[in-house]
């Protein structure tokens, strides 16, 4: 993997968000409510800045320029990032261990089957499709998002 092809950097950071997915469900399993909460803290500014950033406003719109969204995978991927923000918002909200546990795993499953389509999907066919001067334009939209977030 390198830093020069954005579908690999989006698959590190997948790697990060599988592991508070794992933290996530030990915590959960446990009825550990107070470091569930602070996995979803984490889960919910990773998710921010990478899939409603880097994917939805930069990777996407270069998609689109040779697979429509409407009824298209970034389309389909939209729809998922809406209902995990969606969830995201109910879990915080939650005060039932047992509705918390149920939202949490809508969560888990859900993203874990997200990131799988996206990495061997949606990424692949991004790899096929972007020329270099579209990788370096997302390249550099990276870096800001990257840059923003310290």
């Amino acid at each position: 993997m390198s830093d020069k092809n954005p579908t690999d950097i989006l698959r590190k950071e997948h790697d990060i968000v599988l592991k508070i997915l794992d933290s996530l469900e030990k915590n959960l399993q446990a009825k550990n409510i107070n470091q569930a909460k602070k996995s979803m803290i984490l889960l919910k500014k990773e998710f921010n800045r990478h899939s409603l950033n880097k994917e939805e406003q930069v990777l996407f719109p270069e998609i689109e320029k040779f697979m429509p969204r409407d009824g298209g995978p970034t389309g389909m991927m939209i729809i998922e990032h809406k209902d995990l923000t969606e969830s995201i918002k109910i879990f915080e909200n939650e005060k039932d261990i047992n509705n918390l546990i149920e939202i949490g795993n809508h969560i888990i499953n859900l993203l874990r089957e997200h990131i799988d389509k996206e990495n061997n999907m949606l990424f692949m066919m991004a790899d096929m499709h972007l020329d270099n001067n579209q990788k370096k334009i997302i390249l550099k939209k990276f870096k800001e998002i990257d840059l923003k977030k310290k």
